[in-house]
């Protein structure tokens, strides 16, 4: 009885279980109500439609400060001890030789792993690219109609830049090394795309259309841009200056996206190297040849560049040897003429004149470019003569440099018809974002550059009204930027369910009713994906607001426009700047009570008293790995003083 009963058992066939899935979260909340899978086609679900069902939409994807996504430069489904390439070494080209080097290998954060496998081919998109002309297999063709589509806009920021959409894909034709690194670049846009995507992909989606492949594929191709480069190097190949320099600058465009930013400074200062070697050259053959239009777009490319580093550097102060430098070190000028086009390797070291009005945002961005670039000169050149706390130039020679404060004037007001022109309403989103970038990066300059004189964080003080158009300036880039996305999302504005109930019927930027710059403090940033860009824009303006503005209503919006709107611009990352701000904040303001958003400032009218204001004094990272040590003291005091306010942290995000 008892065999027969096992038996039974034995042969009785085992009950199938289900199979454990992740739950779906995204879909339109009627399938979700139904708990069926839902195809989320956008702005109705094509379920709802065949049913007769009205479709409800989809859920608002928000993202608040607690939950702000990082620029990727390692997704999450790869280890952080993968985040070396998949080659050998890093290389740089040694403006000297115009020669690909080694570098020394970057110490790992943990131990090396092996080269991830080859990645499969990715089909993110229902058509395959098959170009007729570059010698591409159908995976980096894909990638480089990404690049060729979205990467190039994307990587202009808010203007427009024919050296991403002209310039490169015509040298792309001619140059594996350019190739290959065009191909890395649209391969990191996806990924970025893929880590940040709102609303996500649901689980059972394309397993092979993942950040961690696209990401794997970019290191692939990256490795042999630059070992194609050097192999043509080596070879006595000819490579012409501009062909070296469009290399430069797309390997400090992948290392400043991926976040290794001492790699991308060292690009950039060979490029500097190699651009003054060059008007060395001319000089000495006293041959005047005819400029060429990729030249001059080179020429702006590393002034920017130029900036960029300079300007990272200055607020985060790094040690040697990353620090970028403006001007020879062996011979940084005079404090009589710092800026001397003799003594300067200047990429616009010639003092150009500001017109009365500018006519484009074109020509007005070329003029604070030379603008920037020659007041960080003057204060380098300083520098290397008046060792300084923190590079604070003493007060007596502010008279010095008021010819720089009288010319950022001159543009502010050969700016203005243009920045208030952006209010037209035939004026598009990217170039009235274009021109409120503009006045924040001048408004910046003004601050900081007065400053560089003074010992006392009470002087910011003095700048409120600059900080405060700061923030309203940012808000419109980012409230419109918001509303561009959401209608592109929903498809109909009159019936986009993402706009909160708060908005009071705001609509989107060209349609009635909407005017740029509404903004409400309540307003929610519901659409904003992360993005890179190579050049500047609101990040590093907002920084300077988040550290050194003690209003606490400005601070606290310039934090949640920079935790709230990720992106990185170059190698400024804004959730990393919105981290450092809120530590400072923190560090002043305890003991000051809560902050109950009432108006400007505190609602008993306190502020930050001199003896807890501090500044940023180091800031040593790890992008890629995503973690930071923070340090701040006492303005104008010296290293090695004993210092009551220093303080450290370290983050993690």
């Amino acid at each position: 009885m008892t065999d027969s009963g096992d038996k039974e058992k034995e042969t009785k066939p085992l009950k199938s279980r289900r199979a454990s899935r992740p739950k779906v979260k995204t879909g339109c909340n009627n399938c979700k109500n139904r708990r069926v899978k839902c195809d989320e086609t956008r702005p109705q679900c094509i379920k709802c439609v065949r049913s007769g069902r009205h479709c409800d939409g989809y859920p608002a994807y928000k993202r608040t400060v607690e939950v702000a996504v990082p620029i990727a430069p390692r997704p999450d489904g790869i280890p952080s001890t993968a985040i070396a390439p998949s080659y050998p070494a890093s290389y740089a080209i040694t403006p000297a030789v115009s020669k690909i080097v080694a570098r020394k290998p970057r110490r790992p954060l943990e131990q090396s792993r092996p080269t991830p496998p080859p990645t499969p081919i990715v089909r993110f998109s229902p058509t395959t690219y098959a170009p007729t002309v570059l010698p591409f297999d159908a995976q980096e063709g894909q990638y480089f109609q990404v690049f060729r589509t979205h990467t190039a806009s994307e990587l202009s920021g808010f203007f427009d830049s024919e050296f991403w959409t002209r310039s490169v894909l015509q040298e792309s034709h001619s140059e594996a090394s350019i190739r290959h690194a065009v191909v890395a670049l649209g391969a990191l846009y996806k990924t970025l795309e893929k880590s940040s995507e709102s609303p996500p992909s649901s689980p059972d989606s394309n397993s092979v259309d993942t950040a961690p492949n696209h990401y794997n594929f970019a290191l692939q191709q990256y490795g042999k841009a630059l070992a194609r480069l050097r192999e043509a190097l080596q070879n006595n190949e000819t490579r012409s200056q501009r062909t070296i320099l469009i290399s430069v600058v797309l390997f400090t465009c992948f290392e400043s996206f991926t976040g290794n930013h001492t790699s991308a400074i060292s690009q950039i200062q060979h490029g500097l190297g190699l651009l003054e070697e060059r008007r060395q050259q001319s000089r000495q053959q006293m041959v005047v040849k005819q400029k060429e239009i990729v030249e001059d777009e080179l020429v702006q490319m590393f002034t920017r560049l130029a900036i960029q580093a300079k300007s990272y550097d200055m607020a985060f102060h790094f040690p040697p040897p990353y620090v970028i430098r403006l001007t020879p070190a062996a011979n940084p000028g005079s404090p009589q003429s710092p800026t001397s086009p003799s003594d300067a390797a200047s990429t616009t070291s010639v003092e150009s004149a500001i017109p009365d009005m500018f006519r484009t945002s074109q020509e007005a961005r070329a003029s604070l470019d030379s603008l920037c670039e020659r007041i960080m000169q003057f204060q380098e050149g300083l520098s290397s003569y008046y060792q300084g706390p923190n590079n604070i130039l003493p007060q007596s020679l502010k008279a010095s440099g008021l010819g720089f404060r009288t010319q950022l004037a001159q543009w502010a007001a050969a700016f203005e018809p243009l920045l208030e022109s952006r209010r037209r309403p035939k004026m598009t989103n990217t170039e009235r974002a274009g021109i409120d970038v503009l006045k924040m990066m001048q408004l910046m300059t003004s601050i900081l550059f007065l400053m560089g004189f003074s010992t006392s964080e009470m002087d910011f003080d003095n700048h409120m009204p600059q900080f405060k158009e700061i923030i309203d300036l940012a808000k419109e880039v980012v409230v419109d930027e918001e509303l561009m996305l959401a209608q592109s999302k929903c498809g109909s504005p009159t019936s986009c369910r993402h706009r909160q109930p708060h908005n009071n019927g705001l609509h989107f930027s060209g349609l009635t009713g909407y005017q740029p710059g509404m903004y409400r403090d309540e307003d929610d940033y519901t659409h904003i994906k992360a993005s890179f860009a190579l050049d500047l824009g609101i990040v590093p303006p907002l920084f300077v607001v988040a550290t050194k503005c003690r209003d606490r209503k400005l601070r606290r919006d310039a934090i949640k426009l920079l935790l709230n709107s990720p992106r990185r611009e170059g190698m400024w990352d804004s959730i990393l700047s919105g981290r450092v701000g809120q530590w400072i904040m923190e560090i002043e303001e305890e003991g000051m009570g809560e902050y109950l958003g009432y108006g400007m400032g505190t609602m008993d009218g306190a502020v930050v008293p001199q003896d807890r204001r501090v500044m940023v004094k180091e800031i040593l990272f790890n992008m890629q790995s995503r973690e930071a040590t923070l340090r701040c003291g006492t303005r104008g005091a010296r290293d090695g003083d004993y210092d009551l306010r220093t303080n450290e942290t370290h983050i993690t995000w």
